[in-house]
């Protein structure tokens, strides 16, 4: 089972392809998946087959009729398939504007072939607010390989994204800044007995939210935690207070959100994982656990032949990671002062407690490498982890290597590393403070994208990610953004964003560094290569945007033609600097994925400042953007 999904192995999901991708079912919920070979996500295996004897292909649900707004209906009976006939798929709910999605059809046909599926979830009504639904957005960029996409988007599409149909419909006031992005669940039953989908939100003041996704009379959340006292800043990197920072991750086959919180207590730092309950947001037996961790070392902050976690001076920015049931965490500095190393930690729960199962250090012979990523979270195609260090001790020669400023490959079996890239200029990149500043993204084809400080885009193959040659780089390919071509910084920090185009139309990656345009390259498939790059700066600016540049988010309905749309926010003050230690008023573009050179619409008044690093969440025709203005923004359509 693909590695983002192997978290909600328990009930069996079902799995069924749609058009390069694999839709998989499990407990009434949608994930998407890249499908073996497909073009849309990276081919990382593809979903796993369903042993013989499963029944056939489920037909989708049928669509949620009209009617005035109530309680999602029911979930229409399950289908089963017969000697491997197809099961139908559950009807749609018809009560509730848009009703509830059908249950997913069984799979209990007897000597039917592999591949059996549930049907899909019915769609909500055309026209209507959205009832409970099936869809699940359950980590940072959707996915495991952080593509950036959700191509399962039915309702947004090129011609009704536009100044008058397309705009902000509500937004709810948190209690600190949104570093990390929303996630959503839909067709939840919460403590009032009634079906919600639900955004999911956390903040720097240590606070959780569960909000009603679609409902603008809803203004109090469903519920709320705060897991105790945030930290007060020390640094302008992030001000006024540090909580909670990294993408939280949920666990849906156990209706659990595991986060990383940090604060102050007694004076002392302290950093706790936690496991909660989605419905109710009460922590689940064990949890909280504090954060602690050890490995051999004689590097920065050792003793006695140890490196210990250190709680002030580390943050866990990335997103979380779920594999197997197990949580990872990955953590750099917290504003780049005392003792800190890159760490990679793995937590398991089993309902009861916390477990530590994995402890590695980038650097335990030296110093520094943290493990930042521009929030982006750690990548996985199940069987591997892959990693991206900033600057620090890199030691391509030691008997034990220190990978800082790398790129690293860690195998889930035996958490040993299997792989790396150091760059051969890395020792004039950390002395630029030009490090490795963005995730490790995994694209099809078996192509790892990152990028640095240094202006550079870098293309890796996966399976040989290129090690260290002190003469030349042996990696696919090294890009210079606009920005740094021009002589100013370029940075990329915001991870790219790749789409197949309907009809044949091309394989495209798209990125959009600070200084820089929005970039389109077209990538092919047999060198791993890009080439023929477009841009267009969006034209109502008058300058492209600083730090960190743009944070982008691609929505689709598949392969249809007219529904690719790329969502950007940028921040709009402050020149090259943009949001670097201080905060800037945000903008919210959507941009013609077919066409970049045709925006379609905009919400740039800079009544918002912007939340650096964080991608808004497109789900159910919804936009979710989080921001530095304590507040959570939601666009739909407005007729």
């Amino acid at each position: 089972m693909p590695s983002f999904l192997d978290h909600a192995t328990r009930g069996r999901p079902r799995v069924a392809r749609r058009a390069g991708h694999v839709v998989v079912l499990a407990g009434g919920l949608i994930w998407m998946v890249a499908a073996r070979g497909s073009k849309n996500a990276p081919s990382d295996g593809g979903a796993t087959d369903e042993a013989g004897g499963s029944g056939g292909r489920g037909v989708g649900g049928a669509v949620g009729a009209t009617g005035g707004r109530g309680d999602g209906g029911a979930g229409g009976g399950a289908g089963s398939g017969a000697g491997g006939a197809p099961g139908a798929g559950g009807a749609a709910g018809t009560t509730g504007v848009g009703g509830r999605g059908g249950a997913a059809g069984t799979t209990t046909g007897t000597g039917g072939a592999p591949n059996g599926a549930g049907g899909g979830a019915g769609a909500p009504a055309s026209g209507g607010s959205a009832g409970g639904n099936s869809l699940a957005v359950t980590t940072n960029r959707y996915d495991n390989a952080r593509s950036g996409v959700n191509l399962l988007e039915t309702r947004l599409t090129t011609t009704n994204v536009n100044a008058t149909q397309f705009g902000l419909q509500f937004s709810r006031t948190v209690d600190g800044q949104i570093y990390a992005q929303p996630l959503y669940v839909g067709g939840l039953t919460m403590p009032d007995q009634k079906v919600h989908n639900v955004v999911y939100v956390a903040t720097e003041h240590n606070t959780v939210y569960a909000f009603d996704a679609d409902d603008a009379s809803t203004t109090s959340p469903l519920w709320s935690r705060n897991v105790g006292p945030s930290g007060s800043n020390t640094c302008d990197n992030m001000s006024p207070e540090i909580g909670i920072t990294a993408t939280p991750v949920i666990d849906r086959a156990a209706a659990t959100i595991y986060f990383i919180s940090k604060g102050q207590e007694s004076g002392n730092w302290v950093q706790r994982i936690h496991a909660v309950d989605i419905t109710t947001g009460a922590e689940r037996a064990g949890s909280p656990a504090v954060i602690s961790a050890s490995v051999p070392g004689t590097g920065a902050g050792s003793a006695g032949g140890n490196v210990a976690f250190n709680a002030a001076t580390q943050l866990n920015r990335p997103g979380l990671l779920l594999v197997n049931g197990v949580v990872y965490a990955a953590f750099a500095s917290h504003c780049d002062v005392g003792n800190y190393h890159g760490w990679v930690l793995g937590y398991a729960y089993d309902g009861t407690r916390f477990q530590q199962a994995l402890a590695y250090n980038v650097s335990p012979n030296g110093t520094q490498g943290g493990i930042w990523q521009a929030g982006v979270g750690l990548s996985s195609d199940g069987a591997s982890i892959y990693v991206v260090a900033g600057n620090g001790s890199t030691n391509p020669s030691a008997t034990a290597l220190d990978l800082s400023l790398s790129v690293l490959r860690l195998r889930i079996s035996d958490y040993s590393v299997q792989d790396y890239w150091i760059p051969t200029a890395y020792s004039a990149l950390n002395a630029a403070d030009a490090d490795l500043s963005t995730g490790a993204v995994l694209l099809p084809h078996n192509i790892l994208a990152t990028g640095s400080k240094d202006g550079r885009v870098y293309l890796l193959d996966t399976a040989n990610l290129g090690k260290f040659n002190a003469t030349t780089d042996r990696i696919l390919q090294t890009l210079t953004t606009p920005g740094k071509a021009n002589g100013i910084r370029g940075h990329v920090h915001g991870g790219p964003i790749y789409y197949s185009l309907p009809g044949g139309g091309g394989e495209r990656v798209f990125l959009w560094p600070e200084d820089s345009p929005l970039m389109q390259y077209t990538l092919n498939p047999t060198t791993r290569t890009l080439a023929g790059l477009v841009t267009d700066p969006i034209r109502a600016a008058t300058f492209t945007p600083g730090h960190p540049g743009a944070t982008l988010t691609l929505s689709a309905n598949a392969g249809v033609a007219g529904t690719g749309i790329l969502w950007a926010t940028i921040p709009t003050q402050n020149g090259i600097d943009g949001a670097w230690h201080t905060t800037s008023a945000g903008a919210l573009y959507a941009v013609d994925a077919s066409n970049i050179t045709q925006v379609l619409w905009s919400d740039n008044a800079g009544g918002w400042n912007v939340a650096k690093f964080a991608p808004p969440l497109v789900a159910n025709g919804h936009v979710y953007v989080g921001t530095f203005s304590n507040s959570l923004l939601v666009y739909v359509l407005l007729n």
